[in-house]
């Protein structure tokens, strides 16, 4: 007999894992690894020198080339934007450890599909450039290779809380937290200063439903803790009349978690799933692609 209830959490499961690969692939098309300004010998580009370059640096050859260069020892060729530098890429393996927030508070609208799917493209992405890619707060160890992304999928749901478990980060990689960040930021904070004690780098990203951020909602509501703590509903009677104050608060909670992000030279982003995974995904390869 036929488990239908296993077999339509088995589709749903594919169904995610292959939503995330059309995401993956529609970004990477053009795309050729995981560029970044790095010490390999591999050529990436040129571009025009900016002020803090060292002189060193300054490609004369390519200079001369432009309109408006000078020989080299020339001031003007730096003052007016004459000379230019030699990129090469980053050859150096990087670990990164991804996070999805698996919490009660995810199941609001489609922030743990969206979340879930993010994380699954992003590892394609990584994955596909050459570089090792585990989950956090599990056994696995850090995959590499493309095929691996069937295993990262597989382990998704032993990934419950945010924790470091299991296999340990190493410092000087990357950690990426996929969340609604809807819980106090001081715990958050105490968890990320552990791993940048240890020179690890990460980005929080924040996912989050319009209405929690806009609040559209008319007339009496009643809020309860959606985390299933034991505390009394809230009553409003007219909804629109905290709506300001809802918005400011919420708006304060980021600028929170941006402000402990930076403090630590963390990167912080933030998506509404109105957004297309896409367009979420390449402004994320963006922030994993800028030197550390």
């Amino acid at each position: 007999m036929i488990n239908l209830s296993k077999a339509g959490q088995l589709a749903g499961d594919l169904g995610l894992l292959l939503e995330a690969e059309k995401v993956a692939h529609s970004f990477m098309k053009g795309v050729h690894g995981r560029r970044r300004v790095g010490t390999g010998e591999a050529f990436w580009q040129f571009r025009p020198w900016q002020p803090g370059d060292a002189r060193r640096d300054i490609d004369w050859r390519q200079s001369a080339k432009r309109d408006g260069a000078r020989a080299p020892g020339s001031n003007l060729a730096v003052e007016h934007g004459g000379a230019f530098v030699r990129q090469t890429e980053w050859e150096a393996t990087q670990t990164v450890w991804l996070y999805r927030d698996a919490s009660t508070s995810m199941a609001f609208g489609v922030k743990k599909d969206y979340a879930e799917t993010l994380l699954l493209a992003l590892g394609i992405v990584l994955l596909n450039g050459g570089e090792q890619v585990g989950l956090l707060g599990t056994d696995l160890a850090p995959q590499t290779g493309y095929p691996s992304i069937q295993r990262l999928h597989e382990m998704l749901p032993a990934q419950i809380h945010l924790a470091e478990r299991g296999r340990p980060v190493a410092g000087r990689s990357h950690v990426v937290l996929i969340s609604d960040f809807y819980f106090p930021v001081e715990g958050l904070a105490e968890f990320c200063e552990k791993l940048a004690v240890r020179h690890v780098s990460g980005t929080l990203v924040q996912v989050f439903d319009p209405a929690e951020q806009s609040l559209p909602y008319e007339g009496r509501i009643k809020f309860e803790d959606i985390e299933g703590q034991d505390t009394d509903p809230l009553d409003v009677p007219q909804v629109e009349a905290i709506r300001e104050e809802y918005t400011q608060r919420f708006i304060a909670h980021q600028k929170a978690l941006e402000d402990m992000a930076r403090g630590f030279g963390w990167a912080f982003e933030k998506f509404s799933t109105d957004v297309k995974p896409e367009a979420a995904l390449s402004q994320l390869y963006d922030v994993l692609s800028v030197k550390k």
